[in-house]
């Protein structure tokens, strides 16, 4: 006689089908974001820390952000700033701005929490705040090697360079999204408005 369906340790509809008891194996998470290490839930009732796992992805955020932040370095130093002064100005504002995205991402536990995988995670992610001022600190350097060219000239240099690059940043972030139809249209008028007002700016501060 068979008996597996009067044993309580094994469900009656397992043993007419002949298939084993047990539980079943948790799938995989396949979206990029998950649990990993030991946030995975156990049979335990201590709360564990989760870890967040994501895609690597260029934060096209931080890069729009970086380069706006740049011009407004260049405007408000004004046009007496020697090149050399105002590359150093637009590096440490980058710097220090990017330090301070690491340090509310890693507050705010977006990569993870305080631990050192998720704080290299965040610099990664936020670098693009820090790179942007790159560019037009290399074109104040460059302007002030040129003979002939006033300081002026060169503040003017590094603002069109930072324009140019919230421009083109723009225009990724938007072919990254993926847009189309009206929805693409504001978006690249915006970004295109966003350009004109940074140039009204320094037309209506100048030199000071």
């Amino acid at each position: 006689m068979n008996h597996a369906g009067s044993d309580p340790a094994v469900p009656a509809d397992h043993a007419d089908s002949g298939e084993p008891a047990g539980p079943t194996e948790p799938t995989e998470p396949t979206d990029g974001v998950g649990i990993v290490g030991d946030a995975a839930p156990t049979g335990h009732s201590h709360p564990t820390r989760p870890v967040v796992r994501r895609r690597g992805e260029q934060n096209y955020t931080a890069a729009v952000y970086g380069s706006v932040l740049a011009a407004s370095v260049v405007i408000s130093a004004g046009d007496l700033r020697a090149p050399l002064v105002l590359a150093v100005l637009l590096i440490s504002s980058g710097l220090v701005f990017w330090i301070s995205h690491v340090y509310a991402a890693t507050v705010s536990s977006v990569h993870g929490g305080w631990h050192y995988g998720a704080i290299r995670r965040a610099m990664a992610h936020e670098w693009p705040v820090a790179f942007a001022a790159v560019p037009p600190a290399i074109a104040a350097l460059v302007c002030g090697l040129v003979p002939g060219l006033t300081i002026a000239e060169g503040v003017w240099a590094a603002l069109i360079v930072a324009v140019a690059e919230q421009q083109l940043w723009g225009y990724a972030a938007v072919r990254n999204a993926k847009l189309s139809g009206p929805a693409l249209t504001r978006t690249m008028l915006l970004n295109v408005f966003v350009g004109l007002v940074i140039v009204a700016l320094k037309l209506a501060i100048p030199g000071h």
